[in-house]
Protein backbone atom coordinates (compact mmCIF):
# COMPACT_ATOMS: atom_id res chain seq x y z
CA UNK A 1 0.00 0.00 0.00
CA UNK A 2 1.48 3.37 -1.05
CA UNK A 3 2.10 5.98 1.60
CA UNK A 4 0.23 9.32 1.19
CA UNK A 5 3.45 11.24 0.46
CA UNK A 6 3.91 9.01 -2.60
CA UNK A 7 0.26 8.53 -3.57
CA UNK A 8 -0.79 12.17 -3.74
CA UNK A 9 2.20 13.46 -5.76
CA UNK A 10 1.58 10.66 -8.26
CA UNK A 11 -2.09 11.56 -8.42
CA UNK A 12 -1.16 15.22 -8.91
CA UNK A 13 1.22 14.43 -11.77
CA UNK A 14 -1.45 12.29 -13.39
CA UNK A 15 -3.98 15.13 -13.19
CA UNK A 16 -1.55 17.67 -14.70
CA UNK A 17 -0.76 15.24 -17.51
CA UNK A 18 -4.49 14.78 -18.15
CA UNK A 19 -5.01 18.57 -18.30
CA UNK A 20 -2.20 19.01 -20.81
CA UNK A 21 -3.54 16.16 -22.94
CA UNK A 22 -7.05 17.61 -22.83
CA UNK A 23 -5.72 21.03 -23.87
CA UNK A 24 -3.64 19.44 -26.64
CA UNK A 25 -6.52 17.49 -28.17
CA UNK A 26 -8.82 20.51 -27.86
CA UNK A 27 -6.30 22.76 -29.59
CA UNK A 28 -6.07 20.35 -32.51
CA UNK A 29 -9.82 20.51 -33.24
CA UNK A 30 -10.90 22.28 -36.45
CA UNK A 31 -11.86 25.92 -35.94
CA UNK A 32 -14.48 26.21 -38.70
CA UNK A 33 -17.48 24.57 -36.94
CA UNK A 34 -16.57 26.27 -33.65
CA UNK A 35 -16.62 29.75 -35.22
CA UNK A 36 -19.85 29.01 -37.12
CA UNK A 37 -21.65 27.89 -33.97
CA UNK A 38 -20.35 30.93 -32.07
CA UNK A 39 -21.70 33.17 -34.84
CA UNK A 40 -25.05 31.35 -34.75
CA UNK A 41 -25.24 31.99 -31.01
CA UNK A 42 -25.28 35.74 -31.60
CA UNK A 43 -27.62 35.40 -34.59
CA UNK A 44 -30.10 33.72 -32.23
CA UNK A 45 -29.93 36.78 -29.97
CA UNK A 46 -27.65 35.38 -27.29
CA UNK A 47 -24.45 37.13 -26.08
CA UNK A 48 -25.51 40.42 -27.67
CA UNK A 49 -24.37 42.51 -24.72
CA UNK A 50 -22.10 42.07 -21.72
CA UNK A 51 -24.82 43.46 -19.47
CA UNK A 52 -27.62 40.89 -19.20
CA UNK A 53 -29.79 40.14 -16.18
CA UNK A 54 -32.30 37.47 -15.24
CA UNK A 55 -35.55 38.40 -13.47
CA UNK A 56 -34.51 41.94 -12.56
CA UNK A 57 -31.58 44.35 -13.00
CA UNK A 58 -29.95 43.58 -9.67
CA UNK A 59 -26.36 42.37 -9.10
CA UNK A 60 -27.41 38.95 -7.80
CA UNK A 61 -29.17 38.25 -11.14
CA UNK A 62 -26.29 39.27 -13.41
CA UNK A 63 -25.74 36.64 -16.13
CA UNK A 64 -22.05 37.47 -16.78
CA UNK A 65 -22.21 37.46 -20.56
CA UNK A 66 -18.86 39.28 -20.37
CA UNK A 67 -16.92 36.20 -19.28
CA UNK A 68 -19.00 33.73 -21.28
CA UNK A 69 -18.24 35.74 -24.42
CA UNK A 70 -14.57 35.86 -23.44
CA UNK A 71 -14.46 32.06 -23.06
CA UNK A 72 -16.13 31.50 -26.43
CA UNK A 73 -13.80 34.09 -27.96
CA UNK A 74 -10.84 32.04 -26.71
CA UNK A 75 -12.48 28.87 -28.02
CA UNK A 76 -12.79 30.45 -31.48
CA UNK A 77 -9.32 31.99 -31.40
CA UNK A 78 -7.47 28.88 -30.21
CA UNK A 79 -6.15 27.10 -33.27
CA UNK A 80 -4.74 30.08 -35.15
CA UNK A 81 -1.41 30.23 -33.30
CA UNK A 82 1.27 27.70 -32.42
CA UNK A 83 0.15 24.66 -30.48
CA UNK A 84 1.94 25.67 -27.26
CA UNK A 85 0.51 29.19 -27.47
CA UNK A 86 -3.01 27.84 -27.87
CA UNK A 87 -2.58 25.35 -25.03
CA UNK A 88 -0.74 27.47 -22.49
CA UNK A 89 -1.26 31.17 -23.26
CA UNK A 90 -4.89 30.84 -24.45
CA UNK A 91 -5.13 33.83 -26.82
CA UNK A 92 -8.26 35.81 -27.56
CA UNK A 93 -9.18 38.55 -30.02
CA UNK A 94 -9.87 41.92 -28.41
CA UNK A 95 -11.34 45.06 -29.91
CA UNK A 96 -11.71 47.05 -26.70
CA UNK A 97 -15.05 47.65 -25.04
CA UNK A 98 -17.57 44.85 -24.63
CA UNK A 99 -16.49 41.23 -24.93
CA UNK A 100 -19.68 40.37 -26.82
CA UNK A 101 -18.76 42.95 -29.44
CA UNK A 102 -15.23 41.52 -29.75
CA UNK A 103 -16.71 38.03 -30.19
CA UNK A 104 -19.04 39.24 -32.92
CA UNK A 105 -16.20 40.96 -34.78
CA UNK A 106 -14.07 37.82 -34.49
CA UNK A 107 -16.80 35.58 -35.95
CA UNK A 108 -17.31 38.09 -38.78
CA UNK A 109 -13.62 37.80 -39.71
CA UNK A 110 -12.40 41.20 -38.50
CA UNK A 111 -8.61 41.16 -38.91
CA UNK A 112 -7.99 44.42 -37.04
CA UNK A 113 -8.50 42.88 -33.59
CA UNK A 114 -5.46 42.67 -31.35
CA UNK A 115 -4.42 39.41 -29.70
CA UNK A 116 -4.25 39.14 -25.91
CA UNK A 117 -2.89 36.25 -23.87
CA UNK A 118 -4.46 34.96 -20.66
CA UNK A 119 -1.93 32.43 -19.48
CA UNK A 120 -2.28 32.56 -15.70
CA UNK A 121 -5.34 30.26 -15.70
CA UNK A 122 -5.64 26.73 -17.05
CA UNK A 123 -8.88 27.64 -18.91
CA UNK A 124 -10.39 24.18 -18.79
CA UNK A 125 -13.77 25.73 -19.64
CA UNK A 126 -12.35 27.13 -22.88
CA UNK A 127 -10.98 23.76 -23.96
CA UNK A 128 -14.27 22.10 -23.02
CA UNK A 129 -16.20 24.66 -25.05
CA UNK A 130 -14.10 23.87 -28.13
CA UNK A 131 -15.38 20.29 -27.97
CA UNK A 132 -18.97 21.35 -27.33
CA UNK A 133 -19.07 24.10 -29.97
CA UNK A 134 -18.18 21.51 -32.57
CA UNK A 135 -21.66 20.10 -32.06
CA UNK A 136 -23.98 23.00 -31.24
CA UNK A 137 -24.29 26.74 -30.69
CA UNK A 138 -23.98 28.13 -27.19
CA UNK A 139 -27.68 28.93 -26.88
CA UNK A 140 -28.50 25.23 -27.32
CA UNK A 141 -25.65 24.26 -25.01
CA UNK A 142 -27.04 26.50 -22.28
CA UNK A 143 -30.27 24.49 -22.40
CA UNK A 144 -28.24 21.29 -22.18
CA UNK A 145 -26.27 22.65 -19.20
CA UNK A 146 -29.49 23.52 -17.40
CA UNK A 147 -31.08 20.14 -18.10
CA UNK A 148 -28.09 18.05 -17.02
CA UNK A 149 -27.38 20.08 -13.89
CA UNK A 150 -31.07 19.95 -12.91
CA UNK A 151 -31.15 16.17 -13.31
CA UNK A 152 -27.98 15.91 -11.26
CA UNK A 153 -29.51 18.08 -8.54
CA UNK A 154 -32.67 15.93 -8.46
CA UNK A 155 -30.49 12.82 -8.17
CA UNK A 156 -28.66 14.30 -5.20
CA UNK A 157 -31.85 15.41 -3.46
CA UNK A 158 -33.36 11.93 -3.78
CA UNK A 159 -30.17 10.38 -2.42
CA UNK A 160 -30.05 12.88 0.46
CA UNK A 161 -33.70 12.17 1.28
CA UNK A 162 -33.07 8.44 1.42
CA UNK A 163 -29.89 8.65 3.49
CA UNK A 164 -30.38 11.71 5.68
CA UNK A 165 -34.08 12.55 5.62
CA UNK A 166 -36.41 15.19 4.29
CA UNK A 167 -35.02 18.03 6.41
CA UNK A 168 -31.43 17.69 5.12
CA UNK A 169 -32.54 17.32 1.49
CA UNK A 170 -34.75 20.40 1.80
CA UNK A 171 -31.97 22.48 3.36
CA UNK A 172 -29.56 21.50 0.59
CA UNK A 173 -31.99 22.73 -2.07
CA UNK A 174 -32.84 25.85 -0.09
CA UNK A 175 -29.19 26.92 0.20
CA UNK A 176 -28.60 26.59 -3.55
CA UNK A 177 -31.81 28.51 -4.19
CA UNK A 178 -30.71 31.35 -1.91
CA UNK A 179 -27.62 31.90 -4.10
CA UNK A 180 -29.65 31.75 -7.34
CA UNK A 181 -28.36 28.42 -8.56
CA UNK A 182 -30.34 28.70 -11.80
CA UNK A 183 -28.02 31.47 -13.05
CA UNK A 184 -25.01 29.26 -12.39
CA UNK A 185 -26.65 26.50 -14.44
CA UNK A 186 -26.80 28.74 -17.52
CA UNK A 187 -23.27 30.16 -17.44
CA UNK A 188 -20.10 28.42 -18.57
CA UNK A 189 -18.29 30.87 -16.25
CA UNK A 190 -20.11 29.57 -13.15
CA UNK A 191 -21.18 26.07 -14.16
CA UNK A 192 -17.87 24.24 -13.48
CA UNK A 193 -17.79 24.98 -9.74
CA UNK A 194 -21.47 24.12 -9.45
CA UNK A 195 -21.08 20.88 -11.41
CA UNK A 196 -18.01 19.83 -9.38
CA UNK A 197 -19.84 20.61 -6.13
CA UNK A 198 -22.86 18.55 -7.17
CA UNK A 199 -20.76 15.65 -8.46
CA UNK A 200 -18.69 15.77 -5.27
CA UNK A 201 -21.88 15.62 -3.20
CA UNK A 202 -23.09 12.61 -5.18
CA UNK A 203 -19.77 10.81 -4.77
CA UNK A 204 -19.88 11.42 -1.01
CA UNK A 205 -23.40 10.05 -0.80
CA UNK A 206 -22.65 6.90 -2.76
CA UNK A 207 -18.97 6.06 -2.40
CA UNK A 208 -17.26 7.88 0.49
CA UNK A 209 -17.37 5.75 3.61
CA UNK A 210 -14.15 6.71 5.40
CA UNK A 211 -11.82 9.72 5.75
CA UNK A 212 -9.17 8.43 3.31
CA UNK A 213 -11.79 8.37 0.54
CA UNK A 214 -12.86 11.92 1.39
CA UNK A 215 -9.21 13.00 1.24
CA UNK A 216 -8.78 11.68 -2.29
CA UNK A 217 -12.06 13.20 -3.42
CA UNK A 218 -11.25 16.69 -2.11
CA UNK A 219 -7.72 16.49 -3.51
CA UNK A 220 -9.10 15.76 -6.98
CA UNK A 221 -11.86 18.37 -6.66
CA UNK A 222 -9.35 21.05 -5.65
CA UNK A 223 -7.23 20.36 -8.70
CA UNK A 224 -10.21 20.19 -11.09
CA UNK A 225 -11.45 23.50 -9.68
CA UNK A 226 -8.14 25.19 -10.51
CA UNK A 227 -8.29 23.69 -14.02
CA UNK A 228 -11.83 24.80 -14.91
CA UNK A 229 -12.57 27.84 -12.75
CA UNK A 230 -11.67 31.48 -13.38
CA UNK A 231 -11.71 32.43 -9.68
CA UNK A 232 -15.48 32.66 -9.30
CA UNK A 233 -16.47 30.85 -6.11
CA UNK A 234 -13.99 27.97 -5.89
CA UNK A 235 -14.63 27.10 -2.25
CA UNK A 236 -17.99 25.59 -3.22
CA UNK A 237 -16.16 22.48 -4.42
CA UNK A 238 -14.57 22.12 -0.98
CA UNK A 239 -17.39 23.14 1.32
CA UNK A 240 -20.50 21.59 -0.20
CA UNK A 241 -19.17 18.00 -0.48
CA UNK A 242 -17.62 18.40 2.98
CA UNK A 243 -20.94 19.51 4.47
CA UNK A 244 -22.64 16.49 2.92
CA UNK A 245 -19.95 14.23 4.38
CA UNK A 246 -20.42 15.74 7.84
CA UNK A 247 -24.17 15.36 7.77
CA UNK A 248 -23.74 11.79 6.58
CA UNK A 249 -21.57 11.17 9.66
CA UNK A 250 -24.39 12.52 11.80
CA UNK A 251 -26.90 10.22 10.12
CA UNK A 252 -24.57 7.21 10.16
CA UNK A 253 -22.20 7.83 13.09
CA UNK A 254 -18.62 6.58 12.88
CA UNK A 255 -16.95 5.11 15.99
CA UNK A 256 -14.40 7.91 16.21
CA UNK A 257 -13.75 10.51 18.95
CA UNK A 258 -14.27 14.18 18.19
CA UNK A 259 -10.57 15.03 18.07
CA UNK A 260 -10.02 12.31 15.48
CA UNK A 261 -12.89 13.68 13.39
CA UNK A 262 -11.44 17.19 13.74
CA UNK A 263 -8.08 15.93 12.50
CA UNK A 264 -9.77 14.21 9.54
CA UNK A 265 -11.59 17.47 8.73
CA UNK A 266 -8.32 19.43 8.82
CA UNK A 267 -6.40 16.93 6.67
CA UNK A 268 -9.12 16.74 4.02
CA UNK A 269 -9.41 20.54 3.89
CA UNK A 270 -5.65 20.99 3.67
CA UNK A 271 -5.47 18.54 0.78
CA UNK A 272 -8.05 20.58 -1.14
CA UNK A 273 -6.06 23.78 -0.51
CA UNK A 274 -2.74 22.21 -1.52
CA UNK A 275 -4.21 20.64 -4.64
CA UNK A 276 -5.98 23.83 -5.71
CA UNK A 277 -2.97 26.06 -5.11
CA UNK A 278 -0.31 23.81 -6.63
CA UNK A 279 -2.42 23.10 -9.72
CA UNK A 280 -2.86 26.81 -10.31
CA UNK A 281 0.79 27.72 -9.69
CA UNK A 282 2.03 24.79 -11.77
CA UNK A 283 0.34 26.37 -14.79
CA UNK A 284 2.47 29.49 -14.31
CA UNK A 285 5.65 27.43 -14.26
CA UNK A 286 4.75 25.18 -17.20
CA UNK A 287 3.64 28.10 -19.39
CA UNK A 288 6.75 30.13 -18.54
CA UNK A 289 9.06 27.21 -19.22
CA UNK A 290 7.53 26.14 -22.53
CA UNK A 291 6.52 29.46 -24.10
CA UNK A 292 9.16 31.90 -22.86
CA UNK A 293 6.48 34.34 -21.69
CA UNK A 294 6.83 35.25 -18.02
CA UNK A 295 3.50 33.91 -16.78
CA UNK A 296 4.95 33.50 -13.28
CA UNK A 297 5.44 37.27 -12.99
CA UNK A 298 1.98 37.95 -14.44
CA UNK A 299 0.31 35.48 -12.10
CA UNK A 300 2.15 36.72 -9.01
CA UNK A 301 1.38 40.36 -9.85
CA UNK A 302 -2.32 39.66 -10.31
CA UNK A 303 -2.41 37.56 -7.14
CA UNK A 304 -0.98 40.51 -5.23
CA UNK A 305 -3.63 42.82 -6.71
CA UNK A 306 -6.54 40.46 -6.06
CA UNK A 307 -5.45 39.92 -2.47
CA UNK A 308 -5.16 43.66 -1.80
CA UNK A 309 -7.46 46.23 -0.26
CA UNK A 310 -7.41 49.89 -1.21
CA UNK A 311 -8.31 53.32 0.11
CA UNK A 312 -11.85 53.23 -1.27
CA UNK A 313 -12.78 50.04 0.58
CA UNK A 314 -11.50 47.77 3.33
CA UNK A 315 -11.33 44.01 3.70
CA UNK A 316 -14.41 44.16 5.87
CA UNK A 317 -16.22 46.05 3.10
CA UNK A 318 -15.47 43.13 0.76
CA UNK A 319 -17.12 40.73 3.20
CA UNK A 320 -20.18 42.87 3.92
CA UNK A 321 -20.73 43.65 0.23
CA UNK A 322 -21.05 39.93 -0.46
CA UNK A 323 -23.22 39.31 2.59
CA UNK A 324 -25.61 42.05 1.48
CA UNK A 325 -26.66 39.97 -1.55
CA UNK A 326 -28.16 37.19 0.55
CA UNK A 327 -31.96 37.20 1.12
CA UNK A 328 -31.62 37.53 4.87
CA UNK A 329 -35.33 37.27 5.63
CA UNK A 330 -35.39 33.69 4.32
CA UNK A 331 -32.12 32.87 6.06
CA UNK A 332 -33.40 34.14 9.41
CA UNK A 333 -36.77 32.40 9.10
CA UNK A 334 -35.05 29.09 8.36
CA UNK A 335 -32.66 29.51 11.29
CA UNK A 336 -35.46 30.41 13.68
CA UNK A 337 -37.45 27.32 12.70
CA UNK A 338 -34.42 25.07 13.11
CA UNK A 339 -33.47 26.63 16.46
CA UNK A 340 -37.00 26.21 17.81
CA UNK A 341 -36.98 22.55 16.74
CA UNK A 342 -33.56 22.07 18.34
CA UNK A 343 -34.77 23.54 21.64
CA UNK A 344 -37.96 21.46 21.50
CA UNK A 345 -36.33 18.16 20.53
CA UNK A 346 -32.66 18.52 21.40
CA UNK A 347 -30.26 15.87 20.09
CA UNK A 348 -27.16 15.88 22.25
CA UNK A 349 -25.38 13.30 20.09
CA UNK A 350 -25.34 15.80 17.21
CA UNK A 351 -22.98 18.20 19.00
CA UNK A 352 -19.73 16.93 17.38
CA UNK A 353 -21.24 17.24 13.90
CA UNK A 354 -22.61 20.69 14.72
CA UNK A 355 -19.19 21.92 15.84
CA UNK A 356 -17.49 20.61 12.70
CA UNK A 357 -20.19 22.17 10.53
CA UNK A 358 -19.73 25.53 12.24
CA UNK A 359 -15.98 25.24 11.67
CA UNK A 360 -16.69 24.64 7.97
CA UNK A 361 -18.59 27.93 7.82
CA UNK A 362 -15.48 30.00 8.62
CA UNK A 363 -12.96 29.53 5.73
CA UNK A 364 -15.24 31.03 3.02
CA UNK A 365 -15.71 34.12 5.17
CA UNK A 366 -11.94 34.37 5.59
CA UNK A 367 -11.59 34.07 1.79
CA UNK A 368 -13.42 37.38 1.34
CA UNK A 369 -11.03 39.06 3.76
CA UNK A 370 -7.91 37.62 2.11
CA UNK A 371 -8.99 38.12 -1.53
CA UNK A 372 -10.50 41.50 -0.74
CA UNK A 373 -10.02 43.27 -4.07
CA UNK A 374 -11.45 40.41 -6.12
CA UNK A 375 -14.31 39.82 -3.70
CA UNK A 376 -15.26 43.48 -3.59
CA UNK A 377 -15.16 44.14 -7.33
CA UNK A 378 -16.80 40.86 -8.39
CA UNK A 379 -19.23 40.51 -5.49
CA UNK A 380 -22.12 39.75 -7.85
CA UNK A 381 -20.73 36.26 -8.43
CA UNK A 382 -18.30 35.74 -5.52
CA UNK A 383 -21.21 35.98 -3.05
CA UNK A 384 -22.19 32.46 -4.06
CA UNK A 385 -19.36 31.09 -1.91
CA UNK A 386 -21.66 31.98 0.98
CA UNK A 387 -23.58 28.81 0.10
CA UNK A 388 -20.96 26.98 2.18
CA UNK A 389 -21.48 28.95 5.44
CA UNK A 390 -25.24 28.80 4.93
CA UNK A 391 -25.27 25.05 4.39
CA UNK A 392 -22.82 24.49 7.23
CA UNK A 393 -24.87 26.54 9.71
CA UNK A 394 -28.18 25.01 8.64
CA UNK A 395 -26.73 21.50 8.89
CA UNK A 396 -25.16 22.34 12.26
CA UNK A 397 -28.50 23.29 13.80
CA UNK A 398 -30.33 20.45 12.02
CA UNK A 399 -27.93 17.95 13.56
CA UNK A 400 -29.04 19.18 17.01
CA UNK A 401 -32.64 18.19 16.32
CA UNK A 402 -33.92 14.72 17.22
CA UNK A 403 -36.05 14.32 14.11
CA UNK A 404 -37.36 10.92 15.24
CA UNK A 405 -39.45 12.69 17.88
CA UNK A 406 -41.03 15.10 15.36
CA UNK A 407 -44.03 13.50 13.59
CA UNK A 408 -43.55 15.20 10.23
CA UNK A 409 -43.88 12.01 8.22
CA UNK A 410 -46.08 9.53 10.18
CA UNK A 411 -46.10 6.82 7.51
CA UNK A 412 -42.31 6.59 7.43
CA UNK A 413 -41.04 7.62 10.89
CA UNK A 414 -37.52 6.39 10.15
CA UNK A 415 -37.11 8.58 7.06
CA UNK A 416 -35.92 11.38 9.33
CA UNK A 417 -33.28 11.01 11.93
Amino acid sequence: MRRPWVKYPMLFVGLIAAYLLFALVSSLLPNGPIVRHAAKTQTLGDLQSDFAFAISCRPKYYMDNFTDALIINQACRGGRDSLLTNMLLVPRADGGGEQCNSLQRLTEGDTTLRTLHYGRYWHGSTFLMRFLLLMADYTSLRTLFYLLSSLLLVWIVVALFRRCGLAVASLYVLVLTLVNVFIMQFSIQLLPVLALSLIGSLVVLNHVKKPSQLNRLLFVLGSLTAFFDLLTCPMLTWGIPLCVYLIMQWRHPLPAPFLRRLKDWAVASLLWVVSYGTTWVSKWGIATLLTGENVIRDGAANFSIRAGAYIDYSRLDALTRNLDLLPWSFVCITLIILLVLALWRFNRSGLPTALLCLLTALPPLAWYLVAADHSYLHYWFTYRSLAVPLMAIFFAVASLVDWRRIPLHPKHPTSLR
